[in-house]
């Protein structure tokens, strides 16, 4: 199934429980401005795409065609972190651009996040998170 949220992302069930969510627009600065509450584009279009998750759903967000990481979204991934881990998930992180990845690692997201190089991959990993 794919389906949009508002015109800043697809999400896709790959399987009954793994999403994939993808990006529209190469810049989610003019989205999130500012992320001082939930009422921004983006954080109701992101939020809206988990209402329905799953017990053990794994998430995964491909970054493949963001050209600029704000900080503020890496706010935005700890409350969808929050809400994945309550349903006993797990948020995969994957596609960033070099210098974007190592923004992320830097403000902790290794820790936080599993991050891997592409969406296969992070499928790859959220499969066998998901059968065990």
């Amino acid at each position: 199934m794919l389906s949009t949220a508002d015109s800043f992302l697809t999400q896709e069930q790959v399987s009954p429980l793994i999403r994939v969510i993808r990006f529209l627009k190469p810049d989610l600065r003019r989205q999130l401005d500012p992320i001082t509450d939930d009422d921004t584009p983006l954080c109701r279009a992101v939020m809206s795409c988990l209402e329905d998750i799953r017990e053990g759903e794994q998430v995964v967000f491909n970054f493949g065609i963001i050209e600029r990481f704000p900080t503020a979204f890496f706010q935005l991934l700890l409350r969808v972190r929050q809400q994945v881990k309550s349903r006993h998930g797990q948020v995969y992180l994957c596609g960033f651009r070099p210098d974007i990845q190592g923004a992320v690692e830097l403000m902790g997201g290794a820790r936080l996040f599993v991050l891997t190089s592409d969406e296969a991959q992070a499928i790859d990993k959220a499969r066998r998170a998901a059968c065990q």
